[in-house]
C-alpha cells in the first residue's frame, strides 16, 4: 500500500478554525467565508475543520458535513483543509472519511475515543482499525485534555509505520514527552508531528516539528506566520518576541479559563476584531460584555491591538 500524505506545501501553519454559528445556532456561512479569507491573507497553510477549537463535540453529524463542504468550497485549493473524524463510534467516524475524502479534503484528523479508559495497545488497535479501513492519509490527534487519555510516543512510533498514518498533532502540554517525540519521529519524511500546543510552538519548531496548529492563529494567522518563518530561519530573537506576543494572546482568552470557556473568548475577540459573530453551541456560553471588556482592557494593557493581530 502506498502511504498516503498531504503536500508537503500545506505542512507548516495550519489553524483550529472557529465554526461561526448564528444566534439560532446554526451554521454562519457568511462568517466562514469571512474567517477562511482572514486565514489565506495571513498565509496560513491549511485551515482545520471541526476540531476541538471548532467545537467538534457539539457539531451534529449533518452540521459537520455542511462545514466541511463549505469549508473545501471556500479554501477552493489555495490552502488544505484537514477535517476532523473524530468521534465514540467508529462506523460513523468511517463514514465521515468516506464523505471528507470525496468532498476533496487534504487529510482526515482524528483522537481517541473520549468516553472509555484505553490501555497502550486498546489505542493502537483503535487506530490500526481506523486506519486500516480509510483509504486516505488520517492524522493522529493526541489532546489528552479532551480524551483524559496521553498517548505515549511508543504508541505513536508503532502507529506511524501504517501507511495511512500521515503525522500527528500532538497537544499535550508536557515538554519532555513532545522533546522524546520528535527526538523519535522527527527526522521521518512520511509522518509529520505538529505542535498543537502553542505555548510549545517555537520550541517544538527549533526541535525538528514540521509545523504547529495555534488556536490563536485565527485572530493572529500572520503573527503565526511570523513565527514560524522566525524559527525556520533560526532568527531567534524574532523567534522570542512573535512566541512572547503570541503567549500574551493566549492568556487574554485563555488564563482563567477552560477549554470550552476560552472558545468562547476567543470568538469574542475575533467578534470584536469582524470576524465572526461571538455566539457558541450548546453547552458552551457566549462571554458577557463585563468579561469581553476585561479581555480587551488586558490587551491595551500589554500593548496588544486586534486591528493589528488581525492583518
Amino acid at each position: 500500500m502506498t502511504r498516503a500524505m498531504p503536500s508537503k506545501r500545506r505542512r507548516a501553519l495550519i489553524v483550529p478554525m472557529v465554526t461561526p454559528v448564528t444566534e439560532a445556532g446554526e451554521l454562519d456561512d457568511r462568517g466562514l467565508r469571512r474567517v477562511v479569507d482572514h486565514l489565506l491573507a495571513g498565509g496560513v497553510d491549511g485551515v482545520f475543520v471541526a476540531g476541538t477549537t471548532g467545537e467538534s463535540a457539539s457539531l451534529s453529524v449533518e452540521m459537520r458535513s455542511r462545514l466541511v463542504a463549505s469549508a473545501v468550497e471556500k479554501v477552493a485549493g489555495r490552502a488544505g483543509v484537514y477535517a476532523s473524524i473524530s468521534g465514540n463510534n467508529l462506523p460513523e467516524s468511517l463514514a465521515a472519511a468516506r464523505e471528507f475524502l470525496a468532498m476533496g479534503v487534504d487529510a482526515l484528523v482524528a483522537h481517541l475515543p473520549s468516553y472509555f479508559t484505553l490501555s497502550d495497545q486498546e489505542q493502537y488497535e483503535y487506530f490500526k482499525t481506523l486506519l486500516d479501513k480509510i483509504n486516505g492519509p488520517l492524522i493522529i490527534y493526541n489532546i489528552p485534555q479532551t480524551t483524559n487519555i496521553a498517548m505515549t510516543v511508543d504508541v505513536l512510533k508503532r502507529l506511524a509505520d501504517h501507511p495511512n498514518a500521515a503525522g500527528v498533532k500532538d497537544s499535550a502540554t508536557d515538554p519532555t514527552h513532545l522533546a522524546e517525540l520528535l527526538k523519535r519521529l522527527s527526522r521521518r519524511e512520511d509522518f509529520t508531528i505538529f505542535v498543537g500546543n502553542t505555548a510549545l510552538a517555537s520550541k517544538g519548531l527549533s526541535q525538528g516539528a514540521a509545523g504547529f496548529v495555534p488556536s490563536a492563529g485565527n485572530l493572529a494567522p500572520t503573527l503565526c506566520r511570523h513565527l514560524y518563518e522566525a524559527v525556520k530561519t533560526a532568527d531567534w530573537s524574532r523567534a522570542k518576541r512573535h512566541q512572547a506576543a503570541l503567549d500574551a494572546l493566549g492568556g487574554v482568552y485563555q488564563g482563567g479559563r477552560s477549554l470550552g470557556q476560552s472558545i468562547a473568548a476567543l470568538k469574542a475577540l475575533m467578534h470584536e476584531a469582524s470576524l465572526c459573530g461571538p455566539s457558541v453551541l450548546p453547552p458552551l456560553q457566549p462571554v458577557n460584555a463585563p468579561q469581553r471588556k476585561l479581555m480587551l482592557d488586558s490587551m491595551k494593557a500589554q500593548g496588544l491591538s486586534l486591528a493589528a493581530l488581525a492583518r
